[in-house]
């Protein structure tokens, strides 16, 4: 019996069910074996078809007490178990501090989409500054209100992670490209509109994204590796703010038609 699939317990209720038929039918045989061997030898204190009768009635009666309860127990026990190694399962995928999905859980679903699907890294701009000057109490809620405004602007639908400290992933599922990088955007703006109470001092947060579409055409390391990189160009652009993959390449454009300009001067 598999407990992670709930389907298994109609097998175990049949199981039982055949269970309780062979053993009633299994002392009947065997009542009427004795009830047999003593009437052959006359030491039946009644008659051997009313004994007969009588032993039917109390195989089924108590047989079917027995083994009822019994089956009930073990249905009850393997319920908790069942629940147990569900919560088990939740527990070992969800990270403790933001209650979003963890990095096993997001390689998992990362491991399961091809396309119409956008890989978006958060990370909170000077999160280091909140630690160092309010303490690590304070960086914990800062991470909790983040969390929980990443995860309401994309739902259930969109699978939410934290990767560890102050950085965020979100693989952004179906519709076009543009409509992903609005609710990326919007995702962006919540977190910067945060004004979160702390022993009497209002502290703030923003956050900057790097963008990757994700294609069957290309690794998840390539993937992950190229949001990683417009995550840095979206710090090095100034923080609190979205950069796709594709301004990697405008940006390097830039660059070096920089160098090229100051080498002919």
């Amino acid at each position: 019996m598999s407990l992670s699939d709930p389907g298994e317990g109609q097998n175990l209720r049949t199981f039982a069910a055949k269970m309780v038929f062979i053993s009633i039918i299994l002392s009947v045989l065997v009542s009427c074996v004795v009830i047999a061997i003593a009437g052959f030898f006359n030491v039946l204190p009644l008659p051997l078809l009313e004994a007969l009768v009588h032993s039917v009635i109390m195989a089924w009666i108590v047989g079917g007490i027995v083994t009822g309860v019994m089956c009930s127990v073990i249905g009850k026990a393997i319920r908790k178990l069942h629940a147990s190694h569900a919560e088990f399962e939740r527990l070992s995928k969800t990270d403790t501090l933001s209650g979003l999905a963890n990095r096993r859980a997001f390689n998992q679903c990362f491991d399961e989409v091809e396309n119409d699907a956008s890989l978006a890294i958060f990370d909170l701009d000077r999160f280091k500054g909140i630690n160092d000057n309010h303490g690590h109490a304070a960086g914990d809620i800062v991470i909790k209100r983040a969390a929980a405004a990443i995860e309401d602007v994309f739902g259930e639908f969109h699978c939410v992670a934290r990767l560890g400290g102050e950085e965020f992933a979100v693989i952004v599922r179906g519709g076009k490209r543009k409509d992903r990088l609005i609710l990326i955007e919007l995702a962006r703006i919540r977190v910067s509109c945060l004004t979160i109470n702390f022993n009497g001092t209002q502290l703030q947060t923003t956050v900057s994204v790097g963008v990757a579409d994700i294609e069957p055409s290309r690794s998840k390391h390539d993937t992950f590796a190229s949001a990683d990189k417009a995550l840095y160009l979206a710090k090095a652009s100034g923080r609190n703010c979205v950069c796709h993959e594709e301004e990697l390449q405008l940006s390097q454009a830039v660059d070096q038609l920089k160098s090229t300009l100051l080498a002919a001067s």
